[in-house]
């Protein structure tokens, strides 16, 4: 039995059972592969931990993750070398009915785990922010700064409210009008005196979609009737905001609205050293360290407004980029975590799927399928800029490639000698097959989209979310395509198309 260095005993038993009995499994060295995976994931980790230790800084995972990916790189060609190096299919070694979905799995498996291994660092840094930071404990501190804030600058805050009144109308039929002064949201106002005054004055003119809209962000609504409403917009009281900060929280940022109905309208003095005292306490915990530089900025113009004002004072700048830095990291997997699989599991799909084609083909017949992939879609590209043709046309034309390379990968089993473009096509024809299903719904969304409704002639409006569940139900069928396929035909035609003799 060979000793392998930095292996246990219990491995290096496993590796050479796996040798004598399922030479196969044991060309993949997935044994080997787990265990050196895990050991470099655990020391990625405990780095990663202890380097990442202030969620407020600035990221610098892009860098982390390309270090990182490098890395992986160089164990996935390592891993190349030991794998080709024993090969039982062009061996013409013992094969079973399984073996081609079995090599696929491992191969899968193998490759998995070095590309996981480059998400350690982003779900480190998501775990140590969700440690420092709590939820709620940040959407109470941003709440605190902006009233705290207000109570010391009440001198320079603005008190009055700006109305807008706007009339609900066709839009193609009026102009857009002016805004206007009208009535503080403090007066009494008579439903019907006050329609009569309000004719006389000028509308900002309003569609349905457009009064929705701004119903939805006003501070304050008067309703006059069906098609007559007083919006009242309060000053900006919110001088801190991360804008998804209060998503997964219970308690939700005040508005300006609730700052001024809390704070500002029934002012009382504060004890200024206290909430002094507070503020700094606030800026040490949340300010980040920029890399610009922000010493011109902090220095207050006697022509700054009251937020310019206030930003500086209390170094909002600096403190809002640290909320936001530690949001963004605790936030990162919650909102990101479909695009993360989704680039663990192409990434892992399109390498095992070279990986199992170089090992069922030749050297030159991969390389011209790589070329000739390569030239069709230069080739595409070329004919859909002369001919201006839609995205429709690019899916139709993917489409006739595959119908082509089916029938090339089918000939196969009619033919007696090995032919360059049947492995070409058989290739290509593996390499494409887990995509057909996605191909076809978005040629399918493509030509919804296109398609006009009568008697309107609009373009027709489709769900989101429906479009997404069939995009994902394209993307696992195609998945499970592959899979169904891999023994009874592709593992066949290669076994086939190998052993024959050249022409």
């Amino acid at each position: 039995m060979s000793k392998r260095p930095l292996v246990p005993s219990f491995l290096q038993k496993l590796d050479d059972k796996l040798l004598r009995n399922k030479p196969g499994a044991w060309a993949t060295r997935v044994h080997l592969v787990i265990y050196f995976v895990a050991a470099f994931a655990l020391l990625l980790f405990v780095f990663c931990y202890a380097v990442f230790f202030d969620a407020k800084q600035y990221s610098r995972i892009e860098s982390w993750n390309v270090f990182v990916g490098l890395i992986a790189f160089i164990g996935f060609v390592f891993w190349l070398i030991f794998l080709l190096r024993f090969n039982v299919f062009k061996r013409y070694g013992n094969w079973s009915a399984m073996d081609g979905l079995r090599d696929f799995a491992l191969y899968f498996i193998s490759i998995g785990a070095m590309v996981a291994v480059c998400f350690v660092p982003s779900a480190v840094e998501t775990m140590r922010a969700n440690q420092q930071f709590g939820n709620e404990e940040i959407v109470k501190d941003i709440n605190e700064l902006n009233i705290n804030a207000c109570r010391l600058e009440y001198n320079i805050l603005p008190l009055e409210w700006t109305v807008d009144t706007c009339k609900l109308v066709d839009k193609a039929r009026f102009p857009q009008a002016v805004d206007v002064v009208v009535p503080t949201p403090d007066t009494v106002i008579d439903s019907v005196r006050a329609e009569e005054e309000y004719n006389r004055i000028r509308y900002t003119y309003l569609d349905t979609a457009e009064l929705r809209s701004k119903l939805e962000i006003a501070d304050s609504v008067l309703k006059l009737n069906d098609s007559l409403y007083v919006f009242y917009q309060c000053p900006n009281y919110r001088f801190i905001s991360s804008y998804n900060a209060d998503d997964y929280s219970a308690v939700k940022m005040f508005s300006s609205a609730d700052i001024y109905n809390s704070t500002v309208k029934n002012y009382k003095k504060p004890d200024r050293s206290a909430l002094m005292k507070r503020m700094v306490e606030l800026q040490a915990k949340y300010a980040s360290n920029s890399p610009y530089y922000y010493g011109e900025y902090n220095t207050i113009d006697e022509n700054d407004n009251y937020e310019t004002r206030i930003n500086k004072t209390y170094d909002f700048t600096r403190i809002g980029n640290g909320i936001d830095n530690a949001v963004r990291k605790k936030q990162a997997w919650i909102e990101d975590w479909p695009m993360y699989l989704r680039i663990f599991y192409y990434t892992t799909l399109l390498l095992t799927m070279l990986v199992f084609i170089f090992r069922h083909s030749t050297v030159k017949t991969f390389f011209l399928s790589v070329l000739a992939a390569l030239l069709l879609a230069i080739l595409t590209g070329l004919l859909m800029v002369v001919s201006q043709g839609d995205e429709i046309s690019a899916l139709s034309f993917m489409i006739v490639y595959y119908v082509v390379f089916a029938v090339l990968g089918l000939s196969i089993f009619k033919t007696g000698v090995r032919k360059a473009v049947q492995g070409i096509g058989l290739n290509l024809f593996l390499f494409a097959t887990p995509f057909v299903p996605l191909i076809f719904v978005a040629l399918n969304e493509a030509m919804q989209y296109n398609r006009y409704s009568e008697p309107l002639r609009v373009y027709e409006e489709r769900d989101p979310a429906q479009t997404a569940l069939y995009f994902l139900i394209a993307e696992i069928a195609g998945s499970v395509i592959l899979v169904i396929l891999i023994q009874p035909l592709f593992k066949k035609l290669y076994r086939k198309w190998y052993s024959a003799p050249e022409e």
